[in-house]
């Protein structure tokens, strides 16, 4: 009995420990479907990853590209713009002397180029005459008056307003000293151009009216063979910045333009465009703070060297692991750049979003198809087997029914033929074991007789039964004496 219970509570241990025939089916179809899958979409992945890669760099180097053809455009209509004042003012096409034909003149230049903050003139006396456009599109004119003796300059403004008709009208006109005094000569840009007679000049310093940052392309201009003064044509960085991000558009990323010492000139976050503090001093890539300016700054640093012009660079943040792509490009006659700094994430959102997508049809098809799995194991396959083993433990136990498995016999696949040689294997076996049982009584018959035998044998040939056998012959014997 105790080898029994113990063959019985291993039989137990190993059908706990192995999986149900149901769950093993399910896992083997959830495995299949899972390994299809994950070959369908993990190439899938690699390939759209390295793809989109090449798309990023092709389409920033495109954006890169557009916006340094733009600012050109708008460098090279400054070049037009100061040789169009140099030609004038050489070749005498207005008389500069006579006020209303000069202003006309430059507010005419100023309304023809949008982009344009300054068209000026600099006279070597110290005079000074100029059109200004301001932020909000207002038109000036300044006239500056040096007055020798007195090492003092006062200053002619007028305000003019466009019509309906885009005709300029005066509305205010003032006059004032200027502290300190504005001497032409003077000024950086006036400076510059004299130190190169003839070429045309590239200047960043603070404007004298506005205290903000401006650049400025100018020229010497010389008339009956001598030097009549300096032209040039200003653009304010805030109106530069102001460019650069019409250009932008919807482009999630930040757009820049640096020079040789790496310093903003302008960028679509005007933050960082304007100096904070009155004075020529023009803010770092390095110490800029906007976070997609740095991020450009640390591809640089991180390149580890000389960046050259049109190089494309790929960062990602430590700190978030985030990835931007930067582009620089260098502007013609100039040692400046055009930069972009563009999240990954802008180009990447559509294909991340049909990633997801098609992870979560994955994972509704794995989902769906489980749900059938199980449906069909249990009916199709798992019950009709559980009927089988029933009936095999039916048989054991001695209460094995042939109709049991008669709606399962009555199926034409090979669990309908399972059913039925095991019903028929069933039969037999009930047969077998019913003429096994009466063989076995019959042999137990047999030797319950042959036991009796032996018994009886093994009584009679015993030295007590025949010493009893001797004394009951000799008492039988005796009482035959006696009655004769």
């Amino acid at each position: 009995m105790k080898i029994l219970a113990h063959i019985s509570n291993r039989r137990l241990r190993e059908k706990l420990k192995s999986p149900g025939l149901k769950a093993s089916l399910v896992g083997a179809i959830l495995v299949t479907i899972s390994a299809t899958s994950a070959l369908v979409y993990v190439p899938w992945a690699l390939i759209s990853k390295r793809n989109v890669d090449t798309i990023v760099t092709q389409a920033n180097e495109e954006i890169v590209l557009g916006t340094s053809q733009e600012v050109r455009r708008l460098f090279n209509s400054a070049k037009v713009a100061n040789q169009f004042l140099q030609n004038s003012v050489s070749y005498q096409l207005i008389d500069f002397d006579d006020s209303n034909e000069r202003e006309d003149f430059f507010l005419s230049l100023l309304k023809a180029n949008p982009n344009f903050s300054w068209v000026q003139f600099g006279y070597p006396s110290g005079d000074f005459f100029g059109a200004q456009r301001l932020a909000q599109g207002e038109l000036k004119t300044h006239f500056r008056d040096w007055d020798e003796a007195t090492q003092s300059s006062q200053a002619t403004i007028k305000s003019y307003r466009s019509d309906a008709e885009g005709k300029e009208s005066l509305i205010h006109r003032k006059t004032l000293a200027l502290e300190p005094p504005f001497y032409a000569p003077e000024r950086p840009w006036y400076q510059s151009a004299i130190a190169q007679p003839g070429q045309m000049s590239w200047t960043v310093y603070l404007y004298h009216s506005t205290q903000s940052p401006g650049m400025d392309v100018s020229v010497t201009v010389d008339a009956s063979d001598q030097q009549a003064g300096v032209v040039g044509v200003g653009i304010e960085l805030s109106q530069l910045s102001g460019f650069l991000t019409k250009l932008q558009d919807s482009l999630a990323g930040e757009v820049f333009i640096l020079n040789g010492n790496q310093e903003i000139l302008a960028a679509t976050d005007s933050t960082d465009a304007w100096p904070p503090t009155k004075s020529a001093q023009l803010t770092r890539l390095a110490e800029a703070e906007n976070p997609l300016l740095r991020h450009a700054h640390a591809a640089i640093t991180q390149a580890g060297k000389q960046i050259a012009p049109g190089e494309r660079l790929r960062y990602t943040d430590p700190d978030t692991g985030e990835v931007f792509f930067i582009a620089l490009n260098p502007l013609e006659d100039l040692d400046w750049m055009v930069g972009t700094v563009i999240p990954a994430d802008h180009f990447l959102a559509e294909i991340q979003q049909s990633r997801r997508q098609l992870l979560l049809v994955i994972s509704l098809f794995i989902l769906i198809t489980a749900g059938l799995a199980v449906f069909l194991s249990d009916h199709v396959i798992a019950k009709p087997i559980l009927k089988v083993t029933s009936a095999a433990a039916d048989i054991e136990a001695e209460t094995f029914k042939p109709e049991s498995l008669s709606g399962l016999s009555k199926r034409q696949d090979e669990l309908g033929q399972l059913a039925r040689v095991f019903s028929h294997m069933a039969q037999e076996i009930y047969v077998r074991e019913k003429r096994l049982k009466k063989q076995v009584k019959e042999l137990r018959i047999e030797i319950d007789e042959v036991k009796r035998q032996k018994q009886v044998t093994e009584i009679v040939e015993s030295d007590f039964f025949q010493d009893l056998t001797a004394k009951a012959n000799n008492l039988r014997q005796r009482s035959r004496n006696r009655r004769s």
